[in-house]
């Protein structure tokens, strides 16, 4: 052993013998500011001098202080890092503060004076330091490990002139949490049901407090190695106090960092049982992942992560699209809900960028089977904008702030629910799929307020005017510029109303329209609004923009499908594909059933009612087995032989309920239409066994015939028969 080792352990020793005997160790961390650039300067011997110098001036200055102190001791941690240990007298009348700050200065001067003979810089010298107070439930060992810890913490970030202000709130806390901390519980809104789906709890500060916000808060405390058991009294306080708010079948969000997780001491059972205290379930417990740092070792967190899934906790990963939250993070955890970040949310209505992302994350989050959280919705436009997008759930202000006992939900954003519009972005043939936000401006706004917009957002190149709600005429940038750019343009409009400036007849189409009509309608403009941008509404309310460049692209890509054998009416792949897909499930020699959907009396409709009203029943009809098709979880495939003939193909094993989904969704669909007393669908299903030969015309045959014999039943019907395979059928004779 050397004598290094054995002087610091001596040390240690010591040290502990003090706090054990009621003690205070006092802790200082001293290092050189950008020593290695020093070294780097001036080279590895000059800095060996500049060492020895700071540690000379260190020891000389303990002997010193000798007189005001137990013991004083100093150790080198290697390097240009240093620790010095002070156990103050039992009467000792200052405190740590005020002993060191003022002997900074002249240590630093004492040093360059040393040093300017062969060094031409100043050296400066940065500290940290903390009093280690003995505690009777810690051992002396772990004190004085922390102690070091948080000083060498200290010495290495930014000065916070609150440092101990907060360090002594925190210990407050952790001591008394009753009187200091609460949780708060803030609603998350079902799209869909318009009902609270659960509470997200928050902790808060009772009282004054000198954290800005509760994120510094954790920040703080996992700085100074208490995050663990602050994070435990929140969540104690959260699931102690949940039944303030909740409601059987609500769910209670529970923010856990991804340290945590993997503690041992978590893994406990100790949340499990007070769940119990307060008759909850795992089940009825989502726990969110605030990533406040990276996950370094997935493999490992994800082990952590199923031990929880286990005992029926639902996860969510929260901050999707801000922070650490990355496209990994969704891969390795699987997470049951995606939290969208209030960063990409905030005027989202008139951002194309944060639209397109939404969007993504919208259809991402359906194709891998997990559900979209918006949070941070703050405003109308914001709320309509995360709908439209196809979000499952909503959080916010404009919902509900975070209140102490349960809170009514906003009755705007139930109104915008209950009116909800979702964009379909698998409707390939209206004009929905282009959509891009369209951001908006009163009829009563200055010229000045648009040109400080069109300045601030040089990618806006279109916005819309409104007055209740309604677009009134539009504003594009050249155009605008052109009117600011002649010789009086902008003193003569700067501070008027931009209705002098606005397109008062634009192109405005509804939603649903199709994109053949929305072309042709904006390829017959005139030349100087040839290229100009197309206003959709929905219902008279603005939804978006459309670029004519968007258009053209849709139009080729609709060409090229149906070149591909896609029907061009409902875009479902058409009978090359259908016969391509059913060869495929032969080829695997697996079991599999048709479904042949067939409009009865089509014909008699379509020549009563017209041609767009029975395209409209066709199209019902596709979209409802898409619809079908997107939520079983077997593999399916929706094809559109042609006129009101469409089949269905699945591993489905409950065809009679899927039968009589389709046929509920069909009358529900179809009520309101003309004529729907005349409207009903046959529905024949084929169950095909494995390990046949059959061919796929060979196969289409029997469901025709199955098809003709369902069709004799009046009104909405369906039939399930298994395919008998004769043996002279199957060898082809």
């Amino acid at each position: 052993m050397n004598n290094n080792l054995q002087c610091n352990q001596s040390h240690e020793h010591k040290l502990h013998q003090f706090l054990r005997e009621g003690y205070s160790v006092w802790v200082l961390y001293i290092d050189i500011v950008k020593f290695h650039e020093v070294e780097f300067r001036y080279g590895y011997k000059t800095c060996n001098r500049i060492l020895e110098i700071v540690e000379k001036e260190i020891s000389d200055y303990l002997k010193e202080q000798v007189h005001l102190f137990k013991t004083t001791l100093l150790e080198c941690r290697g390097g240009d890092d240093y620790v010095v240990y002070f156990v103050p007298h039992s009467q000792t009348s200052f405190d740590f503060q005020s002993f060191i700050t003022p002997w900074l200065p002249p240590l630093q001067n004492r040093i360059n004076l040393r040093t300017q003979e062969f060094v031409l810089e100043n050296i400066h010298i940065r500290i940290g330091f903390v009093e280690c107070k003995p505690q009777a439930s810690r051992s002396a060992d772990y004190l004085l490990y922390n102690a070091v810890k948080e000083a060498f913490r200290l010495n290495k970030s930014e000065p916070d002139s609150q440092y101990y202000e907060r360090k002594d709130e925190i210990h407050q806390l952790l001591t008394d949490p009753n009187n200091h901390l609460a949780s708060a519980y803030q609603p998350i809104l079902d799209v869909k049901r318009g009902e609270i789906f659960g509470f997200e709890a928050l902790a808060r500060m009772k009282g004054p407090t000198c954290f800005p916000d509760i994120a510094d808060f954790f920040l703080f405390a996992e700085k100074i190695g208490e995050l663990y058991p602050i994070e435990t009294l929140c969540r104690r306080s959260a699931i102690f106090n949940s039944s303030k708010v909740l409601k059987p079948r609500e769910l209670l969000f529970l923010n856990v960092d991804p340290q945590i997780l993997t503690d041992p001491d978590f893994a406990s059972g100790q949340t499990r049982k007070l769940l119990a205290q307060k008759n909850l379930k795992p089940s009825d417990v989502v726990l969110e992942i605030t990533e406040r740092s990276a996950i370094q070792d997935f493999p490992t967190f994800r082990e952590a992560l199923e031990h929880y899934r286990n005992q029926g906790y639902l996860i969510a990963l929260d901050d999707v699209g801000a922070g650490y939250s990355s496209l990994q993070s969704i891969a390795e955890l699987q997470p049951d809900f995606l939290k969208i970040d209030r960063s990409l949310i905030q005027l989202i209505h008139t951002d194309p960028t944060k639209w397109a992302l939404l969007e993504t994350f919208s259809t991402l989050s359906h194709r891998i089977g997990c559900r979209l959280i918006a949070e941070g919705v703050e405003t109308e436009p914001e709320m309509q904008t995360v709908v439209q997008l196809g979000v499952d759930f909503v959080q916010g202000y404009f919902i509900a702030r975070p209140s102490f006992v349960r809170s009514e939900v906003n009755p705007q954003s139930l109104e915008l629910v209950k009116k909800r519009y979702s964009i379909n972005f698998h409707d390939n043939n209206t004009i929905r799929t282009l959509v891009e936000p369209l951001p908006l401006f009163r009829s009563e706004d200055s010229v000045r307020i648009v040109d400080e917009y069109f300045r601030a957002h040089p990618n806006i190149w279109f916005i819309g005017v409104s007055e209740q709600k309604r677009i009134v005429g539009v504003i594009h940038r050249d155009k605008f510029y052109s009117s600011l750019g002649t010789r009086y343009g902008v003193s003569l409009y700067t501070d008027r109303p931009i209705t002098l400036l606005m397109d008062s007849t634009p192109l405005m189409l509804e939603d649903n329209t199709p994109i053949e009509v929305a072309s042709t309608l904006a390829m017959s403009r005139s030349d100087a609004q040839l290229y100009d941008g197309l206003v959709v509404i929905h219902q008279q309310m603005a939804v978006g923009m459309v670029k004519v460049a968007s258009l053209i692209k849709a139009m080729a890509a609709t060409q090229i499908k149906i070149a591909q054998g896609a029907n061009p009416l409902t875009g479902l792949p058409g009978n090359i594909a259908i016969e391509q897909e059913m060869q495929k499930r032969i080829n695997n020699n697996v079991s599999f059933a048709l479904i042949y959907a067939d409009l009865n009396h089509f014909k008699l409709y379509n020549d009563s009612f017209g041609f767009q009203k029975g395209d409209m029943v066709i199209k019902t009809l596709g979209e409802i087995l898409c619809k079908a098709s997107e939520e079983s979880k077997e593999s399916t495939f929706v094809g559109h032989i042609g006129g009101d003939d469409f089949l269905f193909i699945t591993q489905n094993s409950d065809l009679e309920k899927l039968c009589k989904e389709i046929i509920f969704e069909f009358i529900a669909k179809t009520e309101q239409m003309v004529g729907a007393d005349q409207l009903s669908v046959a529905l024949a299903v084929l169950i095909l066994p494995a390990n046949h030969s059959l061919t796929p015309t060979q196969i289409a045959k029997h469901a025709a015939h199955l098809k003709k014999e369902t069709k004799t039943t009046p009104g909405n019907a369906y039939r399930i028969e298994r395919l008998q395979i004769q043996k002279n059928e199957e060898i082809g004779i």
